[in-house]
């Protein structure tokens, strides 16, 4: 009798899932992964990079696309800045790999976007320290939701970046078609 209720609670938990239009990876779902798959833009579409700087905290991005019948943000996934360009190159790779792999924390994430329709990405960031007072959780810093919404053009790629300034925060857009030049939105 323990066991069947045991298995049915299991189902019941199993069925339930928040309202939230979740597409980030998973270990479960997605297995190991080392690095992000990587989006090319196309004749018809853009292609849109979200990436964290200042400091190491994670950072989850969403977006909302215009057009869309579901308003609700879709969340992509969560982005760490790896101190690349800050640390020895092999600091960061090992840093990169670890976070890719346990716990689908990636450098940067890509989505390819419909031109012409707005899409609007949201970056927040909340860390959290789970040893306070052992059953409760602290937030030790939270950040956002940040909002940037353009309407991406075809073949462009654009930038959007979430930095981490001191104990706040500021994301912002760029069009970075040319690397060589960020302009930007």
């Amino acid at each position: 009798m323990k066991k069947f209720i045991f298995i049915l609670a299991a189902l019941a938990l199993a069925g339930c899932h928040s309202t939230a239009r979740d597409a980030s990876p998973s270990l479960l779902k997605d297995g190991v992964q080392l690095q992000q798959p990587k989006v090319v833009a196309d004749a018809e579409h853009a292609k849109v990079i979200m990436r964290a700087t200042g400091f190491t905290y994670p950072v989850q991005f969403s977006v909302r696309r215009g057009g869309d019948a579901d308003q609700r943000p879709e969340i992509l996934g969560t982005v760490v800045d790896s101190g690349r360009g800050k640390v020895f190159g092999w600091i960061a790779k090992m840093s990169e790999v670890a976070n890719s792999a346990a716990v689908k924390r990636f450098p940067q994430l890509e989505v390819l976007a419909e031109p012409g329709k707005t899409i609007e990405v949201l970056g927040e960031s909340r860390v959290y320290d789970t040893n306070y007072y052992r059953y409760a959780e602290k937030t030790v810093y939270a950040c956002g939701p940040m909002s940037s919404a353009f309407k991406p053009q075809k073949q462009k790629v654009y930038l959007v970046e979430f930095v981490i300034v001191g104990a706040g925060c500021e994301q912002h857009a760029y069009d970075i078609t040319d690397p060589a030049h960020r302009t930007p939105l």
